[in-house]
């Protein structure tokens, strides 16, 4: 639990100091751009536990899948695509792609607990302001190694 804490620690500062967003709004539930703020951390740090748990299926001492490699390995098992083609999709598209996988019934109870802690709403908002750097995987995956 507590690799989970520091994850959402390190990806929210990532997030607030590539996109300047202060404090006070990732504090103020009226924000709309502290809310947005806080649903883009969530969608990284969903992202990184369903890649941490494609890893552990299929990764192996021989081929890691570490960074970007174990996103470009999932979608390659849900598409068939060429390795070729899914290095081409934008971070936007790829998260298109697996979409489906961040409903909440495929994540684990404790992963709910820590977006719920963190005052997510159920309320969309748009993710297609925020820099493209707010992900950093091969840093997040040594959160959760440790």
């Amino acid at each position: 639990m507590q690799k989970f804490d520091d994850l959402w620690q390190a990806i929210e500062v990532r997030v607030c100091e590539n996109n300047d967003i202060a404090h006070q709004d990732m504090i103020n539930e009226d924000s709309v751009r502290g809310n947005a703020a806080k649903q883009r951390i969530a969608h990284i740090f969903i992202l990184e536990v369903l890649l941490s748990r494609h890893r552990e299926k299929y990764a192996s001492p021989y081929v890691a899948l570490s960074g970007e490699e174990a996103l470009y390995h999932l979608i390659f098992k849900r598409t068939g695509w060429k390795p070729f083609e899914i290095k081409q999709l934008s971070f936007s598209d790829a998260m298109f792609v697996i979409a489906e996988l961040f409903r909440e019934e495929n994540l684990p109870a404790d992963v709910r607990g820590i977006l719920r802690a963190n005052g997510l709403r159920d309320q969309p908002y748009s993710l297609y302001d925020f820099s493209e750097k707010d992900w950093a995987p091969r840093e997040n995956e040594n959160i959760l190694k440790r």
